[in-house]
């Protein structure tokens, strides 16, 4: 009888250890992962709200740019980590493409999203120097041989994916050139070291309006405000509206296993966050609009993205595995 109660009061007293750590967390400084370089859509989104969800929660969260392996190096890093809520990675969406790739075995699934904060719409941009005015000139000119230089973010990324969907639609081929991300891929367009490079539009906008780059089409079924001018890509081809809505988004997450009540605190503090005048202006000047999925529906959005975009990079022939070998399923036309 006494070792049974003396066993219950470990039990008991276990229970209150774990829930009283979760109530302080957090209790250090954070570390936030950035999947890309300085200057990309992911790096702007990060920088934007870490300020606010900081004083959410009361202590600092401490940015790195980790580049490489169109993210796998700061997913990794993230993956191998405590599973204790004070490892943050800011990605965007490119790990739904680490396997088909065979760039990584790590995939979203590997992590706990905090929050699906922000989504945007892709726009094909070129330099204003090339002769292309058109998506229709760039789209003949691209078919046949590999001469037109496409800046990408590595295999995997928004601009790979991009050409992908361009190669099963229209046939094209381009001369793909890796940078570190969005930012110094859209310097190089616009340095003449690169012809083009599909970019999320809040990382071109500004630039566009600047006159450094000049806008072929979005790729959404509607024009967007921020660019009235450019056309939506399937006013000039209707057979993009397969692929659509799609696009970039940007989100925090955590490695899979964080305990349940640091993951709903730090999506708290991201909401929040991302309620207050600040970022409603950063999202406004980004060309974006925030998402604001948490816990099981953004897992749902992540699977969703995932099946788009992994069945799209395999039937244009770049990915080296099937998405069937890992139970993606196709998405529904």
């Amino acid at each position: 009888m006494r070792k049974a109660a003396v066993f219950g009061l470990s039990v008991v007293l276990v229970f209150l250890l774990a829930s009283a750590g979760a109530a302080v967390y957090p209790e250090k400084n954070i570390q936030g992962l950035i999947m890309w370089g300085a200057g990309g859509g992911t790096d702007n989104f990060a920088r934007a709200v870490t300020p606010l969800v900081e004083q959410k929660l009361g202590q600092t969260i401490i940015l790195q740019n980790k580049t490489g392996a169109s993210g796998a190096v700061a997913t990794t890093l993230a993956v191998n980590s405590p599973a204790d809520g004070y490892t943050l990675l800011y990605g965007a969406e490119n790990p739904a493409n680490y396997r088909v790739l065979g760039l990584s075995p790590l995939s979203f699934h590997d992590l706990q999203p905090v929050v699906i904060a922000v989504e945007g719409a892709v726009v094909i941009c070129v330099n204003p120097d090339t002769p292309y005015k058109t998506m229709q000139e760039l789209v003949e000119a691209a078919k046949g041989e590999k001469k037109i230089r496409m800046a990408t973010s590595g295999v995997g990324g928004l601009p790979y994916v991009a050409g992908a969907m361009m190669k099963n639609i229209h046939g094209t081929d381009f001369n793909y050139i890796q940078f570190d991300g969005d930012g110094p891929g859209a310097t190089a367009v616009m340095g003449g070291h690169a012809d083009v490079m599909p970019l999320a539009l809040s990382t071109s906008v500004e630039y566009m309006r600047a006159g450094r780059l000049r806008g072929l089409a979005v790729l959404t079924t509607k024009r967007v405000p921020q660019l009235p001018e450019v056309p939506a890509i399937t006013e000039i081809y209707p057979e993009y509206a397969q692929y659509l809505p799609w696009g970039p988004f940007y989100g925090v997450f955590v490695k899979k296993g964080t305990p349940d009540d640091i993951v709903a605190k730090l999506s708290e503090a991201f909401t929040q966050a991302m309620a207050e005048p600040r970022f409603e202006e950063y999202v406004k000047n980004s060309g974006g609009f925030k998402n604001g999925a948490t816990g099981e529906e953004a897992v749902q959005f992540l699977e969703k993205f995932e099946s788009t975009a992994s069945w799209l990079i395999y039937n244009a022939g770049g990915a080296k595995k099937s998405p069937a070998e890992f139970n993606i399923p196709e998405p529904k036309k």
